[in-house]
């Protein structure tokens, strides 16, 4: 009965553990993919024997662009171009300034002015 009651919590603990991948970690996944199957492509290109009378042969460059263009719209995707800042005027920082207004003129000032 403990076996029983051992495996089942085994069970419960892996299944919650194997949680499934996000989008992210798939396409990154697909990525390394992409990589596997660059290589193998390229050690096949190395053994083919392909001679000049075969009527069909693997186009090798072509799979390699085509590669190549599946690696860049997933690496697109996954880092998107963030808009650029603007430029921007430089900041004051001086917030307070001080409000001068003109003095009503007093009398007793005006009678010390030199007369014209």
């Amino acid at each position: 009965m403990k076996f029983f009651i051992l495996t089942i919590a085994l069970f419960f603990t892996t299944v919650t553990l194997a949680a499934p991948l996000t989008e992210r970690e798939e396409l990154t996944l697909s990525l390394n993919q992409l990589n596997q199957i660059e290589a193998s492509l390229h050690r096949a290109q190395q053994s083919a024997r392909t001679g000049i009378n075969e009527r069909y042969y693997f186009d090798y460059p072509r799979i390699h662009s085509d590669i190549t263009i599946l690696r860049n719209g997933i690496k697109h995707y996954l880092t998107p171009a963030r808009a650029q800042p603007r430029d921007v005027m430089t900041m004051v920082g001086q917030y307070r300034e001080e409000k001068i207004t003109p003095c009503p003129p007093n009398k007793s000032a005006l009678s010390r002015l030199p007369a014209r």
